[in-house]
């Protein structure tokens, strides 16, 4: 697992356009929760979303649908950490990780 951490906190520091924010279970309920959204903004405007579920994955294309899904993303970082405090945990995670061993 310290890898894993070790790999994300490298990926965070060495390329500006990964943006990590953690979500901890104690801040409550979100609408994203039971899955996972990923969303793509091309250049051009243009934006995509895939969701997926314990059991399924779909594309979404439709702009209407997509905005929603924004909006959803939005809802779930409003409760999250801030990039900052984020990467801080990380770095907390994995001191405890690598003294385990």
């Amino acid at each position: 697992m310290a890898e894993q951490v070790q790999h994300i906190l490298h990926m965070i520091e060495t390329n500006s356009a990964v943006h990590v924010q953690v979500l901890p279970f104690m801040h409550g309920v979100h609408p994203l929760l039971g899955g996972s959204l990923s969303l793509l903004s091309l250049r051009d405007g243009a934006q995509f979303a895939y969701v997926e579920s314990f059991a399924s994955g779909v594309s979404v294309e439709a702009p209407a649908d997509v905005m929603e899904l924004v909006t959803l993303m939005d809802i779930a970082r409003s409760k999250a950490l801030d990039s900052g405090d984020s990467l801080t945990l990380f770095r907390k995670y994995l001191k405890e990780y690598e003294n385990d061993h």
